[in-house]
């Protein structure tokens, strides 16, 4: 690969240039500190949020790529006056030989620069809001070598947005100080809105006079030789960060003071012998008291102590990555299930959509997106995931709508009138309750945004009579849901504004979350409602098929005006991947129609990189669309790969059997293919970026906005639940493999409700979807829905594939219930 490649056992991305053509980034996080990191060991670090408790400095995504500031680790030669950074980047001078491996928590930089050897591992510890710095620096020649090391940090403190907008002006509220040879930064003012409460509990937002509640800190194992607080002191009012001051001229100058542009840059002189190498360790972080700083930098003041830390966080990342693991002839396929697009699911669910490379500078947690990202960490963390399914449902009022986003420290957020947000609620439910069995939840009292609590149930029974209240007329309308504000695709945002536009995405996702509905008020034994839900999609179903059928797809919507969107009438956006495969998920699209309009797909959408959103891209914005027709033809959802979209359609391919079809579509937006053309698709060929620009764009083929993107979650389910075909249900564990038809055989290892399940798959007809038979612990199974096991147990489960395959489950229910009532 011409900038990189894989280590040999995948955990870590080796990266051997350092002109990448975007940022190649990694995430150093636990559940509270986040450290956002470049190959070079640039970026910058936050606490909770990532809006209003900067840690460091975030300079946009050019300097990013080219180093500027983040965390900095300059080195001099005493002797010649010989400076460069052991990042590898900022000075002029190329290292003699540079690396950099991105791994599981942490990234690891090595460089050579006049024949000094340097290291820097980047980690952040499991649980302290900090991060460690562990350097090693060795002297390869056979003189004795004098030396300073600079470590050194940008400070932002509190609000990010402030710092960003009105820099000079925030920087009058800095307060630095060093005690015990520890600098600390902090800020006599924090502009953030605090929730207050009045009347009905009603909520409304006050900007408070008060101080960052807050210290950064930073300090190290070494006593300092010097240390500077001021920006302007270090660099040096005429120089920059490629040639600092206090570095060309070998010394800190102990600058302190308040009000003025804050840094933190500690210089530490020793000397080397031939062959000699030297350990240190450096720590940036954040605390309420300095007397918890003080604890934090006790507890990894030494190489030993950060050493012993490091080995507790790669403990934790194997133990994580164990717990499903999968075997197929495709070692890329596995690559991306077990490591790394799982690692990437990891960071969604803690940090959903807040800060990246490309957006960021806000605290806002999305409703839709918190729904989907617990998708990815189901199968590992189930306590969490409930946690975060209690949050969802705490941000639903009384009515059963909801808040779309809202921020997380000042539980602030903003009721829009999306159509789905609704719907996530309950698939969030019903995905907790499949993975853990826990039906009990159901019974759990859960407050609203509002006011008052209701049980999970009342809920779930609250936010799908809010989707079923919230369609248009029979007459002058489809009868079918309301676009709103919007659906999933936030860019149709003007579709719906006069409140008579429609969503035929929307009304799939109600129809599959009314077979769920249906399904749970079974379970509860509330049979005359189940047979509600039922009639209700057998008649959403039928308007579906009558009115919004376009001869070979599905349409997308209806405008205020009555004008269909997504249709062959069109100019532009005549066919939309969303309302092909959703028909197949929700089960509206069944049989020959099913096959047809995926085919469609196929015809009109795919190209080499994978399946469009839509096409042809919208040319000219039009204002009865959205803002998805003003984004730039092939860019962001206009004409665009959106890998979130091409999940579904793996999945839709699946259920019709076409296993051929949904690998290659897999494969075409893998990350791992896509990172065979570096530089095409330019971004980190070790995640899924949100999008890959489309043939209208002259970059047609480039990845853009990676990491925190909902693909994460939804290709990895993909590929476990529905390709591989392991997935939890109510009842049990589903095997349902539909695979490519070359494949003779795969193996997952499971973690289900207790139980250890070891599943050996074997296809020996090369087919792509049905099984013959299926044992498990040498007993003959009579369908291919497993038993949830309690018993903490390992247990052997042999499939061979074959064209039988028999109908049980959540299917088997559902089709009894349809034919009693049909």
């Amino acid at each position: 690969m011409k900038y990189g490649h894989f280590s040999e056992n995948g955990r870590e991305y080796i990266i051997t240039r350092l002109d990448l053509p975007r940022p190649w980034i990694n995430y150093l996080s636990n559940e509270r500190y986040c450290s956002i990191t470049s190959h070079t060991g640039s970026g910058y670090s936050f606490y909770e949020s990532s809006g209003y408790d900067r840690v460091t400095r975030e300079y946009p995504v050019e300097t990013l790529l080219q180093g500027r500031p983040g965390r900095q680790l300059y080195m001099r030669d005493m002797k010649t006056g010989k400076y460069w950074s052991l990042n590898g980047n900022l000075v002029s001078k190329e290292p003699q030989s540079w690396e950099t491996r991105h791994g599981l928590g942490y990234t690891k930089v090595k460089s050579v620069n006049y024949d000094i050897e340097g290291e820097v591992t980047y980690y952040v510890p499991l649980h302290d809001s900090c991060e460690i710095w562990m350097v090693r620096v060795k002297n390869i020649t056979d003189k004795l070598r004098k030396l300073s090391a600079f470590p050194y940090v940008e400070f932002c403190l509190g609000n990010y947005a402030f710092d960003m907008m009105e820099r000079n002006f925030a920087n009058l509220f800095n307060e630095m100080s060093i005690e015990d040879e520890v600098i600390y930064a902090t800020k006599r003012y924090w502009n953030i809105p605090v929730a207050r409460r009045r009347a009905k509990d009603s909520l409304y937002s006050l900007n408070t006079n008060s101080a960052w509640d807050k210290y950064a800190f930073f300090g190290s194992s070494f006593k300092p030789d010097g240390f500077d607080c001021l920006k302007e002191k270090f660099l040096g009012l005429h120089n920059a960060w490629h040639n600092p001051l206090a570095v060309e001229e070998g010394k800190c100058f102990n600058s302190m003071g308040s009000g003025e542009d804050s840094i933190g840059a500690l210089q530490y002189t020793f000397e080397l012998a031939p062959n000699e190498e030297k350990e240190f360790v450096v720590i940036l972080g954040t605390v309420y008291q300095k007397e918890e700083a003080r604890v934090l930098i006790s507890k990894y003041n030494t190489p030993e102590k950060a050493k012993n830390e490091f080995e507790r966080l790669q403990q934790y990342w194997d133990d994580y990555v164990e717990h499903v693991k999968v075997e197929t002839p495709d070692k890329e396929f596995d690559l991306s299930v077990n490591i790394w697009n799982k690692y990437q699911t990891w960071i969604t669910a803690y940090w959903s959509r807040m800060d990246s490379a490309y957006i960021g500078g806000g605290s806002i947690l999305g409703f839709r997106d918190t729904a989907q990202d617990i998708l990815g960490v189901l199968p590992f963390d189930l306590q969490r995931s409930k946690d975060r399914t209690a949050l969802i449902l705490k941000h639903q009022f009384q009515d059963g709508s909801c808040i779309h986003n809202w921020d997380p420290r000042t539980n602030l957020g903003t009721k829009t009138g999306h159509s789905d947000d609704p719907l996530w609620l309950i698939m969030s439910v019903v995905n907790y309750i499949k993975e853990s069995g826990d039906w009990s939840f159901l019974n759990e009292l859960v407050e609203f945004y509002d006011y008052g609590q209701e049980t999970v149930y009342d809920h779930l029974l609250k936010a799908i009579d809010r989707a079923l209240l919230m369609r248009s007329p029979d007459l002058g309308g489809l009868g079918i849901s309301l676009m709103g504000a919007a659906d999933w695709n936030d860019g149709l945002d003007q579709i719906g504004r006069e409140g008579r536009g429609e969503s035929v995405m929307t009304t799939e996702f109600l129809c599959w979350m009314l077979l769920e509905m249906a399904e749970i008020a079974e379970y509860q034994r509330d049979h005359k409602l189940s047979k509600r839900y039922l009639a209700d999609y057998k008649k959403l179903k039928e308007k579906l098929n009558f009115l919004c059928w376009d001869g070979e797809w599905y349409i997308r919507a209806t405008n205020d005006k009555g004008e269909v969107i997504g249709s062959s009438k069109n100019d532009e956006g005549k066919i939309y991947l969303n309302a092909q495969s959703w028909a197949v998920l929700s089960g509206v699209a069944t049989g020959e129609r099913a096959c047809i309009c995926m085919d469609s797909v196929k015809h009109h959408l795919d190209t080499k990189y994978g399946p469009l959103l839509y096409s042809p891209a919208y040319k000219e914005p039009d204002p009865d669309i959205g803002i998805i027709s003003r984004f730039a033809p092939g860019t962001k959802e206009n004409g665009t790969v959106f890998n979130h979209t091409v999940c579904w359609t793996v999945i839709a391919e699946c259920i019709l059997g076409r296993g051929d079809r949904a690998y290659e579509y897999f494969k075409k937006t893998s990350f791992i293919e896509r990172g065979k053309e570096p530089d095409v698709y330019r971004v980190e060929p070790y995640v899924y970026a949100e999008f890959i620009y489309g043939p209208d764009s002259v970059d047609f083929g480039q990845g853009s906005f990676t990491w925190t993107t909902g693909t994460a979650a939804w290709m990895w389910r993909a590929c476990l639940d529905w390709v591989l075909g392991v997935r939890p249900h109510f009842e049990g564990l589903l095997v349902d493999p539909c695979i490519p038809s070359h494949w003779t055989e795969f193996k997952v290892k499971r973690y289900f409700r207790n139980a250890l399940y070891e599943i050996e798959v074997k296809n020996p007809d090369g087919v792509c979807k049905g099984i013959k038979e299926i044992k498990m612990d040498g007993e003959k199974m009579k369908s291919n829905l497993l038993p949830a096991m309690s018993d903490s147990k390992r247990h052997i489960v042999e499939v061979t594939m074959g064209e039988a395959q028999p109908v049980s489950g959540r299917e088997k229910n559902i089709i009894q219930s349809l034919k009693s009532m049909l």
